[in-house]
């Protein structure tokens, strides 16, 4: 074992296969669409997953149960390894829930191993990233103790603002009004949302116009990462429209100057709640606040 410690995450952090390393698991989390199941195996590509969205499919989800934390880590802690595991928000699923239920029931089975369940407050590459950088500093060399102390306060300068095409299947998950959601597609709102320091959607601006929201996506990073360097990396998440997240990129490279800048594609899990055409900026802020 490399390591001294396992990190695991959840299916909703999206977080680029290319990051992925020894001792760093990913618990798989499904969807339903038509009635079948899929995301544990049996996988669509991304652009059939958004057509067939596009088409008229409403994709469900559902949280990671007790049972299935259960069975995912008790392999892990019975051969003798400890657990740290980054967990999708807990204010936008119940899995953090699910989740210290689980750990409640694996430390009687496990008294001699650690297991510590950390709340990102965090969704979609936001999560990714905070991942990306706790794997970063276990390499780095940082014991258990020491990644928790990390973790717990770098969450709130992982910032990831985002922008939907149809506000309506915002209106599906709960997170807008109906009213709101008619209005804005009527008039063709292109909403900001970010995900807040206590991992909520929180939208701040109303914008005319896909380009214009791209725009103030890119504003609200050079206002939130003033004495803060982004040199490292940089992520744009999108919902199967890879010309926007292009663009996303060609202005944040003439603007910042930034190389390390990775387009990755939006998962069914989150994408299922924010509908095709959403796209996703993610980096390292001074805050999470509006």
């Amino acid at each position: 074992m490399k390591y001294p410690y396992y990190i695991i995450t959840d299916a909703t952090c999206d977080l680029p296969e290319c990051f992925y390393e020894e001792e760093f698991a990913v618990i798989p989390m499904t969807y339903v669409i038509d009635g079948k199941i899929y995301g544990d195996g049996n996988n669509l590509t991304t652009h059939e997953f958004y057509d067939m969205m596009r088409n008229g499919a409403m994709p469900t989800t559902s949280l990671i149960n007790t049972a299935t934390a259960i069975d995912f880590f008790t392999p892990y802690l019975a051969a003798g390894h400890d657990i740290f595991f980054i967990c999708f928000s807990s204010n936008l699923s119940g899995t953090y829930k699910s989740m210290l239920e689980a750990k409640e029931e694996l430390s009687e089975k496990f008294p001699d191993r650690k297991l510590y369940i950390l709340d990102s407050k965090c969704a979609a590459c936001g999560e990714g990233l905070l991942n990306y950088y706790c794997l970063k500093k276990r390499r780095e060399g940082y014991g258990f103790e020491q990644l928790i102390e990390f973790a717990e306060d770098f969450k709130y300068h992982c910032r990831h603002d985002f922008t939907v095409d149809n506000i309506m299947h915002l209106y599906r998950g709960g997170r807008v009004s109906y009213t709101a959601a008619l209005v804005g597609t009527a008039i063709k709102i292109k909403p900001f949302f970010i995900v807040n320091p206590e991992g909520r959607l929180i939208p701040i601006s109303k914008v005319v116009g896909r380009k214009n929201a791209l725009k103030a996506l890119i504003d609200k990073m050079e206002e939130k990462t003033k004495g803060y360097d982004n040199g490292e990396l940089v992520l744009i998440e999108h919902g199967d429209c890879l010309a926007d997240a292009q663009w996303v990129k060609d202005k944040i490279q003439e603007r910042f100057g930034y190389d390390n800048i990775m387009i990755c594609d939006l998962g069914p899990v989150i994408g299922t709640h924010t509908g095709p055409d959403m796209l996703l900026l993610a980096y390292v802020a001074a805050d999470r606040e509006k």
